[in-house]
């Protein structure tokens, strides 16, 4: 159950590797963002209905919480390089990624079988964004 607290960090502990952990893109940003992207993925992997992911959105976004990619400074994010990030996480078993996904809100699991070409099709749609 510990595991459900990483919800976001995955694809936040990316995004903070990219920035080199640096005060541009700070550990609770990341997350936030990284939460979105989660709930964004478990959307897209027909696991999530998309009204909870809107709902998570668009709270964050009543809160001040960041819910996309900043471009700030001339960013230039790239998908293929996050995944990579990834796969340095120490969450990953057996070379697989570990990701927290979401039937819905307060039903978050742990899922090591997401297929990382779809993870770079969300990302690119995320910086797209």
């Amino acid at each position: 159950r510990r595991a459900l607290l990483n919800l976001g960090h995955t694809f936040g502990h990316a995004l903070e590797a990219e920035t080199g952990f640096g005060p541009e893109l700070l550990h609770g940003e990341a997350v936030a963002i990284g939460m979105i992207m989660a709930l964004d993925m478990s959307v897209a992997l027909g696991l999530c209905p998309q009204p909870a992911a809107d709902r998570v959105r668009r709270h964050f976004a009543a809160t001040g919480l960041p819910t996309g990619l900043p471009s700030a400074q001339g960013r230039r994010w790239d998908p293929a390089t996050l995944v990579r990030h990834m796969g340095h996480d120490k969450k990953v078993r057996d070379g697989r990624v570990t990701f927290i996904l979401a039937r819905g809100i307060g039903d978050a699991f742990v899922s090591r079988d997401v297929n990382l070409d779809d993870v770079e099709r969300l990302l690119k749609d995320a910086i797209a964004a």
